[in-house]
């Protein structure tokens, strides 16, 4: 796809002067972006509707790998063959990684709820915070921003019975802004499926087979109920600077699907997870003269997970049904965290930046079942960090950068981090891009402290990354520039090494439970593609296409555990080799049309590699959705309809062993803005 636009940029480009002509611009890169490899995901990208969590925005439109198991089902992303918990995220510059496992459940996090998302790979997440040994995933949200009330609400209604409701209410002048978004989501989740991991035989009336097949079931347990509410406020000129505040409440009750090897009557069994959390961040900047600039930042966040598992049993005379308790597990977790940072501009090729962050955590985690009673654990930790940045401009080609973290967790001072980038303009719009990085990453709570199987032994893992490669645009105006045509392309190579020594790694040992250990060093190599096109036609036309490619080798090179450890030189289980998604959207007056399709090669589900079983591997699939979209507008109000088709080819796949995924469904949106 690649080499195919870029042939068709060079067949433009190459047609008369009278119908395309290139445009000049002047722009400069900013100094703050030197070396960075980073991807911004489109506003129409996040908001294109309702129903989409941002585990589906990364599956469609970004280069990660997202670990699914289902809709309103945990999400995780795995960052260039690493593990969910090697990825950190941001939401409004606060860190939202559990405490407990290290990781982010994107599918708690609606779309319609992000206004900017950056995704910063391998050593540029360094420029943000430590422990990305994957990356960085950059999350905001922002306050209205046209002055005046405004008011928005979407309907959706789909397969499943399903129904997304969104509204939004903001009001802006000179110096507030205000902002708030509901959002709920529910649906009973029971698509029928082809269990390919069961089967019937029928037999004849001497009992002989005379035939066999793989039954249709339904997605058993699988219902959930997702409130989300955000406020946002902004108060300009407080204390000669900007004051942004935000506040989200999430509510989810979700229950967990059966697998498809499971035999159990759904109705005898409750199988649910409910959570509780809430965020909140104040930030407040201000520049002082053309110099400096001031941010300072304080966030808290409190969760409650809670798991419970029985089944229901009757007393003796069948009158009296009892719940028995097989598993109910609590846990609660607070964050809070200080963040000050100052950035000063000696001269105009100069920029100095240094930060320093604050954060404590706190952990309890309560387990009630028939092999345990108590705490698991209850527990808090200490975190700071120190970051000096500096960044050189020494011609107008060439820029350097680097950054240096020194980290503190509790007791534990982790080695300085350091971190160096470049890029050099080699032509008008292509750059080179070079960076190398040391990262480290702390255990979890439930690395050292869980009980039974904590390891307060556990030592950092630790990272070292190369990336380098060419970032390119350019802008051009077509049929002589007659009602706005322009096309424009921006494309991305790049090539990255890491090295991550002390994995953590949760084995079975001698006593009967799960103990985390470091136990695996992991080579991840590879070449990651993006590409986006954007033009403007005669006649109220529009076209944009977007693409991205990653190879990700994530090669285990420790060694054996024992005589039957065959995992050295194999890649890591859940991690595809390939993975690539394209973006095709057309415009026409008040039309639009959007297609989708993301695709990923085979998955090893055993660290040995070993396909001789049919369990041993996920097969390649490929999915595809399509949207169509009809806007009206009556004086002040607009409105729109779409309808949405998933899973268009209806694709029988799955992401996780014996976790099944949904077939064709659909859903329509109604949406009215004043």
């Amino acid at each position: 796809m690649f080499f195919i636009s870029l042939a068709l940029s060079c067949a433009l480009a190459a047609q008369d002067e009278s119908t395309m002509r290139e445009v000049s611009v002047a722009a400069f890169r900013r100094i703050g972006d030197t070396g960075l490899q980073r991807t911004t995901l489109d506003t129409l990208v996040l908001h294109q509707n309702v129903a989409l969590s941002m585990s589906d925005i990364l599956t469609q439109h970004s280069s990660l790998f997202i670990k699914s198991y289902g809709r309103a089902t945990e999400s995780t992303v795995e960052f260039r063959g690493t593990s969910p918990s090697h990825t950190q995220v941001l939401w409004n510059g606060m860190k939202i990684n559990s405490p407990m496992l290290g990781t982010v459940d994107f599918s708690t996090i609606p779309a319609y709820f992000v206004d900017e998302a950056n995704l910063l790979h391998g050593a540029s997440s360094l420029t943000l915070t430590g422990g990305g040994l994957g990356g960085a995933v950059e999350l905001a949200t922002k306050a209205a921003s046209q002055p005046g009330l405004g008011f928005q609400y979407i309907q959706g209604i789909g397969s499943y019975k399903t129904f997304d409701q969104f509204a939004r209410f903001t009001y802006a002048n000179e110096r507030v802004a205000s902002s708030t978004r509901v959002s709920y989501a529910t649906s009973r989740n029971d698509f029928r499926y082809t269990n390919y991991d069961k089967k019937v035989d029928e037999r004849d009336a001497d009992g002989r087979i005379i035939r066999s097949y793989h039954p249709t079931e339904r997605n058993r347990s699988g219902y959930f109920h997702d409130l989300h509410v955000l406020q946002q406020l902004t108060f300009k000129q407080v204390l000669g600077g900007t004051l942004d505040a935000s506040a989200w409440y999430t509510h989810s009750l979700r229950g967990l699907p059966f697998l498809s090897v499971d035999y159990r009557d759904d109705r005898d069994f409750t199988n649910e997870q409910g959570q509780d959390a809430v965020r909140s961040v104040v930030d407040w900047q201000r520049a002082l003269g053309s110099n400096w600039a001031l941010d300072a930042r304080a966030g808290y966040a409190y969760q409650s997970i809670a798991y419970d598992y029985s089944t229901t049993r009757t007393t003796a005379d069948g009158t009296q049904p009892t719940a028995n308790i097989i598993t109910a597990s609590h846990s609660y977790s607070q964050q809070a965290n200080l963040h000050l940072k100052a950035d000063y501009m000696p001269a105009a090729d100069w920029l100095l930046s240094a930060s320093l962050d604050l954060a404590y955590d706190h952990v309890r985690s309560h387990d009630r079942s028939p092999f345990h009673i108590g705490d698991n654990y209850n527990r808090g930790r200490m975190e700071s960090a120190l970051s000096l940045a500096a960044r050189y401009r020494p011609t107008r080609r060439l820029s350097l950068a680097a950054v240096a973290r020194e980290e503190l967790y509790a007791r534990d001072l982790v080695p300085v981090i350091p971190a160096f980038f470049g890029e050099y303009t080699l032509l008008k719009g292509l750059v080179f891009k070079v960076s190398v990085a040391r990262n480290y990453r702390y255990p979890t709570m439930d690395d050292l402290y869980f009980r039974p199987g904590g390891n307060p032994d556990l030592r950092p893992e630790r990272g070292f990354t190369y990336d380098g490669g060419l970032e390119g645009s350019m802008r051009r105006t077509l049929f002589g520039g007659r009602d706005g045509s322009s096309l424009s392309l921006k494309a991305n190579l790049s090539a990255f090494d890491s090295y991550i020594s002390d994995w953590i790694l949760w084995t079975p040992n001698a006593k009967g439970y799960w103990q985390p250990s470091n136990l695996k060093k992991v080579h991840n190599y590879g070449t990651e593609l993006s590409l986006s096109a954007d033009s403007r036609l005669p006649r109220q036309w529009t076209a944009a296409l977007s693409a991205n490619y990653a190879y990700t080798p994530s090669i285990n090179q420790s060694e054996d555990l024992d005589a039957a450890d065959t995992s050295f030189g194999k890649q890591l289980v859940y991690v595809p080799l390939h993975s690539a998604n394209l973006s095709l959207r057309l415009g026409w007056r008040r039309w639009a049309l959007a297609y989708q399709w993301y695709a990923y090669s085979e998955r090893f589900t055993t660290t040995s590699n070993d396909v001789s079983r049919i369990t041993g591997r996920l097969k390649p699939y490929y999915m595809s959705d399509i949207t169509l979209e009809h806007r009206l507008r009556l004086r002040r109000l607009q409105a729109s309809v779409k309808g949405v088709v998933y899973n268009l080819l209806g694709s029988e796949y799955v992401t996780v062993l014996s976790r099944p995924m949904a077939g064709r469904h659909f859903e329509v949106f109604v949406e009215i803005k004043l």
